[in-house]
């Protein structure tokens, strides 16, 4: 067996799915593909996607849906890439320029370079050079 090729999707958590959804739409520009009211927004990122659930109704059975339920307490991380550090220096300049408070503009010990803001949930939302992960 091979190990898997990508992530086909990341999902993180908000009770206020509107909020969630606007921030992700119009301040990082992805495309929303589905809703469901108080439940879930679904979002593409590229070949990948972002889906974020109402944590609240997450965990609740829903009649006759056969998929496992999950849930989660406290702010989770996604992290989005960026090709170098002028892209992230772009994103820096954007968020800033929407009002987004910046946790967090970082040098890795690889030299690469990471900017971390909060969603409206709390998340952590990073836009990191491609490079990070490299040795």
């Amino acid at each position: 067996m091979r190990p898997p090729k990508a992530i086909l999707e990341t999902v993180i958590y908000a009770t206020d799915l509107d909020a969630a959804e606007r921030f992700y739409r119009d301040v990082v520009g992805l495309e929303v593909v589905k809703t469901f009211k108080n439940q879930f927004v679904f979002l593409r990122c590229g070949e990948q996607m972002l889906l974020i659930f109402n944590p609240e109704t997450s965990r609740i059975a829903q009649g006759g849906n056969p998929l496992p339920r999950h849930g989660t307490t406290g702010a989770g991380h996604v992290c989005f890439r960026a090709e170098n550090k002028a892209e992230v220096d772009a994103w820096r300049d954007h968020f800033v320029a929407k009002g987004v408070e910046i946790d967090l503009y970082f040098r890795w010990d690889n030299g690469t370079y990471s900017v971390y803001v909060r969603d409206p949930a709390g998340n952590s939302v990073e836009i990191g050079e491609v490079g990070l992960w490299a040795s």
